[in-house]
C-alpha cells in the first residue's frame, strides 16, 4: 500500500483491517485469522508530479540545519519540500543517515541524496564498479523518508577536481550506468539522477565545456541520457553568480531548458522530471566583503521573482538553492545564514514569505499484525479479549486521528473499529 504523507485533509485516512473468525462452540479451538487488507507496494519509482507537490528545497551540508530547512520550505502553506544533502563514502553510518532520515520524516522534508567519494590531493576520488555494490547495500539498510528514493551520482565531472585530476566522459558514463543499474536490481524505487553539470565551464586544462562532455558520453554510450529517471541541473545565473534575471539560455537560471533542448538529439526525454539542485546568486557580504557580487537585499528580490516567474515550469520537481549554511570561505557568498550569528540575509524571509504548495509524497505503508495470546478453547455465550500487538514497518507516521483498526465478524462485516496511538516506522 502506498499512503500520501501527512495527517489532516486532504490526506487519505490510514486504516488496516481485522478479521477475528471466532466459534463460540465448548471445547473448540479458537480460529482466529488477523491480516492487512493493503496491497504491497510494488517496487518501482513514482512520478513526483503525480500528487501535489512542493517544489521549495534548499542545499544543506549539514544535518544540523534540517530545522531551518524546514523553516524555509515547509513554510506558508508548503508541506514536503525538499533537502540536497551530500553523502560521502567516509560517512556510510547507517545508524547516522537512519535518524537523519527519521528526523526529515518528522519534518516532512523529502532527502535528494548526492553521492560523494573522498577527497585527495588531485580532488575527488573516481568511483569504482566495485564502489557501487557497497553504496546499494548500505542505501538499502536504511528507511526512506518516501517511496522514491532521491540518488544522484557525484557532482560536474566536467570538472577535472570533481574526478581526480582528470577529465574523462567515457569513464564517468560507465560509473553512472554501472551504478544505475546495480542501484536498480537492489530496488527499484532508487530514482537515479545524473550527475549536474557545471554550465559555465570551458575548455580549459581542467574542465570541458557541457557540449562536449555531452557529446563525448553519448558517443561512449548511446543509450545513457535513456536511463535516468529524472534530469539534475546547476542552473546558475552566470556570469560570476550574478546575471540577469531575464537572462535564458545556457548560464542562466533556465540552463536546464537549455540542457534538455540540447541533449534531445542525444536520447534524453523531454518530459522528464527535473531537479534544479544548485542555483542562486552570490551576495557580497560574507566573512570579507566581495563588491563584485550584488547585495543580499537585490537577491532576495531576485529569488523573488524566480520563484514566481521563472521556476513555475510545472516540468520542475524541486529547486534547491546553493547553500542554506556556511560559515566560511569558499561558499559564505552564498550561506543564506549570516557567518557566526543565528540570523540570515534577506532571502531567508522573502522565500519563507512565499506561497507554497503542500506536498503529498507518496510513501509505503506497511503494518504486521500478531496475537500477543493465542486463546485455544472458549465457553459458549462467553466474550473474550485478544490482545494484539501492531508493528508499523512502513515509511508513515501513524497519527491516532487518522490511523485505526477495522474490526470484521466471521461474515466479513465490520463491528466495529479499535484506535491505534501515534506509531513512528518500528514502533510498536
Amino acid at each position: 500500500m502506498v499512503h500520501q504523507g501527512g495527517p489532516g485533509p486532504p490526506r487519505r485516512a490510514t486504516t488496516f483491517d481485522i478479521l477475528f473468525i471466532m466459534k463460540h462452540i465448548l471445547s473448540m479451538l479458537l480460529v482466529a485469522s488477523v491480516f492487512l487488507s493493503q496491497i504491497r507496494p510494488v517496487n518501482a519509482i513514482v512520478d513526483p508530479l503525480s500528487t501535489p507537490n512542493n517544489k521549495f528545497g534548499v542545499h544543506i551540508v549539514d544535518e544540523n540545519d534540517l530545522d531551518d530547512a524546514a523553516k524555509l520550505v515547509n513554510s506558508s502553506g508548503g508541506e514536503w519540500g525538499y533537502v540536497t544533502i551530500v553523502i560521502r563514502e567516509d560517512e556510510r553510518d547507517a545508524g547516522r543517515w537512519q535518524k537523519v532520515f527519521d528526523r526529515m520524516r518528522e519534518l516532512k522534508l523529502i532527502p535528494v541524496v548526492r553521492l560523494a567519494t573522498r577527497g585527495t590531493a588531485d580532488g575527488w576520488e573516481v568511483p569504482t564498479e566495485q564502489d557501487a555494490e557497497e553504496w546499494a547495500h548500505f542505501l538499502n539498510k536504511l528507511n526512506w523518508v518516501v517511496k522514491n528514493r532521491y540518488i544522484i551520482l557525484f557532482n560536474e565531472p566536467n570538472h577535472a577536481h570533481e574526478w581526480e585530476g582528470t577529465i574523462d566522459p567515457a569513464g564517468y558514463t560507465k560509473i553512472a550506468r554501472h551504478f544505475r543499474n546495480t542501484l536498480k536490481q537492489t530496488s527499484e524505487d532508487f530514482f537515479i539522477l545524473p550527475a549536474g553539470f557545471d554550465q559555465a565551464a570551458g575548455n580549459t586544462d581542467d574542465s570541458l565545456s557541457v557540449e562536449i562532455y555531452y557529446r563525448m558520453m553519448y558517443e561512449s554510450d548511446p543509450d545513457i541520457f535513456t536511463l535516468f529517471d529524472g534530469w539534475t541541473s546547476h542552473s546558475y545565473p552566470n556570469p560570476h553568480f550574478s546575471g540577469s534575471i531575464t537572462a535564458s539560455g545556457r548560464q542562466s537560471i533556465q540552463g536546464y531548458v537549455w540542457e534538455l533542448q540540447y541533449l534531445a538529439a542525444y536520447g534524453l526525454p523531454q518530459n522528464i522530471p527535473v531537479f534544479i539542485t544548485e542555483t542562486g546568486w552570490a551576495h557580497r557580504e560574507g566573512t570579507t566583503e566581495n563588491t563584485s557580487y550584488k547585495p543580499a537585499e537585490e537577491v532576495a528580490q531576485l529569488f523573488q521573482i524566480a520563484y514566481t516567474d521563472v521556476w513555475d515550469d510545472p516540468q520542475i520537481v524541486m529547486v534547491s538553492p546553493f547553500l542554506l549554511n556556511y560559515q566560511a570561505e569558499p561558499f559564505d557568498n552564498f550561506s543564506w545564514k549570516k557567518p557566526g550569528s543565528t540570523e540570515f540575509y534577506p532571502q531567508f524571509s522573502k522565500v519563507i514569505s512565499l506561497g507554497k504548495q503542500s506536498g503529498l509524497p507518496i510513501q509505503v505503508d506497511v503494518a504486521s499484525v500478531q496475537m500477543v495470546h493465542v486463546i485455544t478453547s472458549l465457553v459458549t455465550d462467553s466474550q473474550f479479549f485478544v490482545p494484539i500487538r501492531v508493528h508499523n514497518t512502513g515509511q508513515t507516521i501513524w497519527h491516532s486521528a487518522d490511523t485505526s483498526l477495522i474490526v470484521y465478524d466471521e461474515a466479513h462485516k465490520p463491528i466495529g473499529t479499535l484506535p491505534i496511538p501515534t506509531l513512528k516506522p518500528f514502533q510498536t
